[in-house]
């Protein structure tokens, strides 16, 4: 029976570079001691861990303990010396400062091949999808039965590894040993001894990952059987987008149920309905794409089988230079392609692996129907998809337009598709057929769409050109004319609830019924749990615990096609809090954001238990959690952990960046940051945090080039203008702060803080009358705000007969946040310069409270207390001040004028005395006329 097949994949960009070849390192970390290993590809510095691969332009850099590592060039141990740095080069090291303490040779130096920079999407899926578990079922092969050539190689490892069992390049070696004799069973065991001893080691998660995925796809082409092949279809049509930034298509998703149409009907080849996923707009997102792909190219389709795929929708090249192109989703946000779309990479490597063991698939290509998403051009992805031909294996490619040409669509083409998804499947119901023979072949659908397309659209701007590739026999029947077709603007979706996922109905079709009311039951009750968001245990009847029920009461394959869906919803909700991440400070979050991801990923984690994708994601949300909790050393280690297993996307950078700035560490955050904006190139909310510890070490240029560079990427987002009239300010430059602080009003017109902020502007002018104004004025916008409020007591506080409205404000602030520091310090002071000294005190009394190492104000309780005549608390306070300020000569010498105020000379002659040691030469000549008085 001949049938239909249509692949369609709307992407844009220019031809790609293969990234899954395989570097080979040129040594290992072994004791790494405190060293920071930085890759050549990044500026953030990353601690050294046993075992890390070293490659080609990575560096070492130790701390106050050598660092020793294997060296391959030369077959060396190496220990590098305290406070050095060295490169690591194809044929050397080369020490840029400090020295090598030791060298000494090495027996063996054969290391595994591995991918340098692996996207974790790409290791996300694997056995746990292919067969149902994680575990490889093809035993290793025995020692006696190995090839004597590979006995001959394992020798000398097994024997140094005995002299040195905690060596990790010998299991290493002898893994990769077992890989290059095709013995991936064997291979894998060595590498789950590597794993044990260093659960932590990314790259020795990504070789077992990478095996069993060898291992399942073994497994599954031995237990295929039968002669006859199936179709499986994946539609995708993505018209309406979330990020409103990208421009919404007319019939990209109608494209897709049209096509279904033509796929089911028996003309088209009667494809079953179960075999149909149709994925439209807020059901397209990355993560339900993503698991569509790898389901009908991993799970379902083997050699027997066609993959029928259409994706209408738009795609992006993130940028020209990178050469970097996505497929975006319905949840995809343009400011971070790799976190959010699904990367043309992904899907090339995805096919050069799986296309071999698939019977066939044609793709239809119809180009973006856009010249510009956002701020950025868009440009045609043909190139790229051609690429796709040159794979092994059976693959048809149809393309809507020659690369940098426009994919049109209209309501004249069918009541509404786009021109080339419109006569391809004219093409196929019947059109096509110029020779009349009851078929349409390959050859006669090119001729046919290329002629209708071209003459269509000549009415265009530009005239489009259809074009194919890849290695087809153009004889081949796509359509069976003498079975009934459907008419093509008919089309109808019926959702099965019991199924739990969309499904494709012929007119009139009857719904299939469980035969097993319980499980009926269950499948309703999981569906409703899913479509409510209670996904998670310990959420009433949730989604998790009855697909454990349904567990036993469907086949292997229906359960399969649950357990994608609760994981597709569990990443879908996680997706969900990191759009809002990329927002930045326009739309702040809190810890359980953060909580809440991460028990998404757990849950996802226990569906999907090899996944390093998660497991990197679920890092990232605890990692970040922990940050509210200020728990930097637990944060900070999950933080670089997502990062190494994810090191080409920006948001992980980010959050390692954000974790130093909280620490004041900015000569860390600023290489973190500058990652994260080099990852994510259109992100503007790790540009702002640059910004800010740029301002923090002093570089207030290079916070002013880091904030117009992200208004140019996002020129809506008030903060960031905000933000920049805050730089401006700091360093004096009014005017300035001003024009940026309105302009963020204009942005955000019911925002109190730029209000707030030009209130201060004009108080440091002498404006009072506008200052105040200000300060109302976002009070009226936010009358919780306690900046504004406090600053415009402190603007009240300064006329005397307006004291007392500043007092009531304070005071408002307090009984509002009773531990808000900057409301109790101008509070205190202001009460302290009115006389009223002993409600200051009660006020400074409380600041040590809060902050019991804050010298300054310990100082400033000492002298009122001293003011109202309480000299012993005033020492116990000073006391307490020098034992935090131990080389203060300021504080000794209010000790000293303390007790000699006391009548305790001794006790003032020695603060005095003590006070000279630190003191200043322009001090000194007032502290020896006290030393003199206290004789």
């Amino acid at each position: 029976m001949s049938r239909t097949y249509q692949v369609a994949l709307i992407l844009l960009a220019p031809c790609l570079a293969w990234s899954d070849t395989k570097d080979t390192p040129v040594g290992m970390l072994l004791l790494p001691g405190d060293a920071k290993l930085i890759r050549a590809n990044s500026e953030t510095a990353l601690d050294a861990k046993t075992p890390d691969l070293l490659f080609p332009g990575d560096s070492l850099r130790t701390g106050s303990a050598p660092a020793t590592f294997l060296f391959c060039a030369g077959k060396t141990k190496q220990t590098l010396a305290p406070s050095s740095v060295a490169i690591f080069e194809s044929g050397q090291v080369k020490v840029k400062s400090g020295k090598v303490l030791a060298q000494q040779p090495s027996g063996s130096c054969f290391l595994p091949q591995v991918v340098r920079l692996s996207l974790a999407s790409q290791q996300h899926y694997g056995a746990s999808m292919t067969r149902g578990d994680s575990n490889p079922e093809i035993p290793a092969v025995p020692r006696a039965k190995l090839p004597p050539a590979v006995i001959a190689q394992l020798e000398p490892l097994e024997k140094s590894l005995a002299a040195s069992p905690d060596d990790p390049s010998l299991l290493a070696a002898i893994a990769a040993v077992f890989e290059q004799a095709n013995l991936p069973s064997n291979a894998f065991e060595t590498y789950n001894q590597l794993r044990k001893k260093f659960p932590d080691a990314v790259w020795v998660k990504t070789k077992l990952f990478d095996l069993e995925q060898t291992l399942a796809a073994q497994t599954r082409a031995a237990d295929a059987a039968g002669p006859d092949g199936n179709t499986y279809a994946l539609l995708v049509g993505v018209s309406k987008y979330k990020d409103t930034n990208v421009s919404s298509l007319q019939f990209a998703d109608r494209d897709a149920i049209s096509f279904a149409d033509v796929l089911n009907s028996p003309r088209g080849g009667g494809v079953p309905r179960e075999n149909i996923m149709l994925l439209t707009n807020e059901k397209a997102t990355t993560a339900a794409v993503r698991n569509a792909f790898q389901t009908f190219l991993k799970q379902r389709a083997d050699k027997k089988d066609t993959v029928v795929v259409m994706i209408a929708g738009h795609g992006m090249v993130e940028d020209p230079g990178r050469k970097k192109g996505y497929i975006l989703t319905h949840d995809t946000d343009l400011q971070d392609l790799p976190t959010t779309a699904m990367p043309m990479q992904e899907l090339r490597d995805l096919f050069a692996e799986q296309l071999s063991r698939v019977g066939r698939v044609l793709m239809f290509v119809d180009v973006c129907r856009s010249g510009a998403l956002g701020t950025m051009a868009s440009t045609s992805i043909n190139n790229d998809v051609a690429k796709l031909s040159e794979t092994e294996g059976d693959l048809f490619l149809f393309m809507a337009s020659r690369p940098r040409e426009l994919s049109y669509e209209s309501p004249d083409f069918g009541g509404g598709h786009g021109v080339f998804s419109y006569f391809v499947m004219k093409g196929l119901l019947a059109d096509a057929d110029e020779d009349k023979t009851g078929k349409v072949t390959i050859d006669n659908l090119i001729r046919y769409v290329r002629n209708q397309v071209e003459t269509s659209t000549k009415k265009f701007q530009k005239v489009q050109h259809p074009n194919e590739a890849g290695s087809f026999k153009g004889e081949q029947a796509l359509s069976d004319l003498s079975k009934p077709g459907v008419p093509l603007a008919r089309h109808r979706m019926i959702f099965d609830s019991r199924a739990g996922e969309p499904m494709l109905f012929a007119a009139n079709a009857p719904l299939p019924l469980p035969q097993d009311q319980t499980v009926a039951h269950r499948l309703e009750a999981f569906q409703k749990a899913v479509s409510s968001g209670r996904l998670l245990e310990g959420a009433g009847e949730n989604a998790m615990d009855l697909l454990m029920l349904l567990k036993t009461n469907l086949t292997l394959a229906n359960f399969e096609l649950r357990r994608n869906q609760l994981r597709v919803a569990l990443e879908d909700k996680a997706q969900g809090i990191l759009l809002k991440y990329l927002a930045g400070d326009q739309i702040p979050q809190t810890k359980d954001d953060f909580a809440a991801g991460d028990r998404y990923m757990e849950a996802a984690r226990k569906l999907t238990p090899e996944s390093l994708f998660l497991e990197g994601r679920q890092n990232f949300f605890k990692g970040r959690a922990m940050l509210f909790e200020k728990k930097y050393k637990e944060a900070g280690a999950l933080l670089e952990q997502a990062v190494r297993i994810d090191p080409e996307v920006g948001y992980t950078f980010n959050a390692l960046g954000i974790s130093y700035l909280e620490q004041a560490q900015f000569e860390k955050a600023i290489p973190a940051f500058r990652d994260a904006a080099k990852k994510a190139p259109h992100w503007a909310y790790p540009l702002h945090n640059l910004a800010l510890s740029y301002s923090e070490t002093g570089d207030f240029n290079g916070a002013i080039r880091s904030y117009m560079q992200a208004m140019r990427l996002a020129p809506k987002v008030s903060y960031l203008p905000y933000n920049l009239g805050l730089v401006y300010q700091r360093t004096g430059r009014r005017k300035d702060a001003e024009k940026w602080y309105k302009q963020a009003m204009i942005l955000t017109p019911d925002s109190p803080e730029p209000y707030n902020a030009l209130g201060t502007v004009k108080a440091s002018t002498g404006k009072r009358k506008e200052s105040e104004q200000y300060y109302r004025k976002a009070l009226a916008l936010n009358p919780q705000l306690l900046t504004a409020r406090g600053n415009l007591a402190l603007l009240l506080a300064s006329s005397p007969d307006r004291f007392p409205e500043a007092v009531q404000l304070w005071q408002q602030n307090l009984a509002q946040a009773p531990d808000h520091l900057p409301s109790i310090l101008p509070f205190a002071e202001a009460l302290g310069n009115a006389g009223r000294t002993k409600e200051a005190i009660v006020q400074y009394q409380e600041v040590i409270r809060l902050q019991p190492d804050y010298v300054a104000a310990r100082m400033a309780l000492a002298a009122l207390l001293l003011r109202d005549n309480r000299a012993v608390e005033a020492l116990v306070e000073l006391r307490e001040a020098s034992r935090r300020e131990p080389a203060s000569a300021r504080i000794f010498e209010r000790i000293g004028d303390a007790e000699l105020a006391s009548g305790n000379r001794a006790a003032a002659r020695a603060a005095y005395e003590l006070s000279m040691k630190n003191a200043e030469p322009a001090a000194r000549k007032a502290l020896n006329k006290k030393l003199e008085r206290s004789r």
